[in-house]
């Protein structure tokens, strides 16, 4: 799992916004796909209804931008007139990568239903729908991956 954040030439890592895109490509080029990172676009990974986030910073707060993950709505854009998708249908790859190393130490696999009920978001939102992670769950999840509610740890 230990995959190094980006860095500048400087050995800064990249902002937000840049860092997020290196993530989704090298997710997509694991999965098989060979095409530059979307923007914005909900899912990120249309074909793999998976959208992905990855932080690196000391507090966790997940951006789930216009829609809530757990919401019953059918996304409304284009691709999906026929597969009639609902947000909570969605899967979210979520990479935890915190400060000194930034390597991914624990990754969480799952629906926007399924991040409700482990996490809970506001029904509420204020621009955005946000989630935060507290400091107590990523320490009991440190190097573990969270797949559909189950959780694996890696055997040494």
């Amino acid at each position: 799992m230990l995959i190094d954040a980006p860095k500048d030439i400087n050995g800064r890592i990249l902002e937000v916004r840049p860092k997020g895109h290196w993530f989704e490509f090298e997710v997509a080029k694991r999965l098989g796909y060979n095409y530059p990172p979307g923007g914005g676009l909900l899912p990120d990974i249309r074909h793999q209804t998976l959208e992905i986030k990855h932080h690196t910073g000391k507090n966790i707060t997940v951006d789930f931008g216009r829609y809530h993950p757990g919401s019953d709505e059918v996304i409304n854009e284009t691709w999906n007139k026929q597969l009639k998708l609902k947000v909570n249908e969605i899967r979210y790859l979520i990479a935890l990568a915190p400060p000194p190393e930034y390597k991914v130490i624990t990754l969480i696999l799952l629906t926007g239903e399924q991040i409700v009920n482990v996490f809970g978001v506001s029904p509420t939102a204020t621009i955005k729908y946000k989630m935060g992670i507290s400091d107590k769950w990523r320490e009991e999840h440190r190097a573990k991956m969270i797949v559909g509610e189950q959780i694996w740890q890696q055997v040494k």
